[in-house]
């Protein structure tokens, strides 16, 4: 999937003539805390406005021009979405400005929109069951369990990895299957020493997985 199929539609941009207050008042419209600023008729894009700057300057910005930020961190349209991902967790952005060579504007991609494209594109959200595996960093291997998974019949959807932080030395793999009752493959793999955790298939743990997908995102690593 590319950048330019996660450019979020409904989010315009600032124009070289909006002052601060138009500014801050179409970023709490989109409860967003940042948007990018185009010049109205070039559509070249000319930095971003973030909305600690359009609450400071309200009251005396006429144009967005004199408090925006032009050192942007920016994606091609023609980007992988992972590199979107990359970039937005590296800098801690909530938006990132998508343009061409020449610096046309052509979207912008939102951190919560890419969210949740990237859990529909892993399969997080379809029928099924999910099971997470924890493995020490010098065991890290996904070759053997998956030879397991197929051998007991389940079909791997989706598939992330959570790497190692202080708190939790572990690599945390989280597997979607396409079976809704995964207890005999937790068995399996719980018989070649792997440490697993099932989480029950119902109606309510369905709706759960697009949250805990959505917080693994936060710390993933590709």
């Amino acid at each position: 999937m590319l950048v330019q199929e996660v450019i979020s539609p409904n989010i315009r941009p600032l124009r070289a003539i909006d002052s601060a207050l138009e500014a801050l008042t179409a970023m709490v419209g989109y409860g967003l805390t940042a948007l990018p600023v185009v010049d109205q008729t070039t559509n070249r894009f000319i930095g971003v406005v973030t909305r600690a700057s359009a609450e400071q300057h309200q009251l005396t910005a006429n144009s967005v021009l004199t408090i925006r930020e032009t050192q942007v961190i920016v994606a091609d349209p023609g980007q992988n979405v992972f590199d979107a991902v990359r970039l937005m967790e590296k800098h801690e952005l909530t938006i990132l400005p998508v343009i061409d060579d020449d610096r046309s504007y052509i979207g912008v991609v939102e951190r919560g929109e890419l969210n949740n494209r990237i859990i529909k594109l892993m399969n997080f959200t379809e029928y099924g069951s999910l099971i997470t595996i924890h493995f020490e960093e010098r065991d890290f291997t996904l070759s053997k369990p998956v030879r397991i998974i197929e051998a007991e019949g389940g079909l791997i959807l989706g598939l992330s990895v959570e790497s190692p932080r202080p708190r939790h030395p572990f690599f945390v793999v989280s597997i979607k299957l396409n079976i809704t009752d995964p207890a005999r493959i937790v068995a399996s793999l719980k018989r070649h020493d792997y440490i697993v955790d099932q989480h029950t298939s119902d109606d309510q743990q369905d709706r759960r997985y697009e949250q805990r997908a959505d917080e693994l995102m936060h710390y993933l690593n590709i």
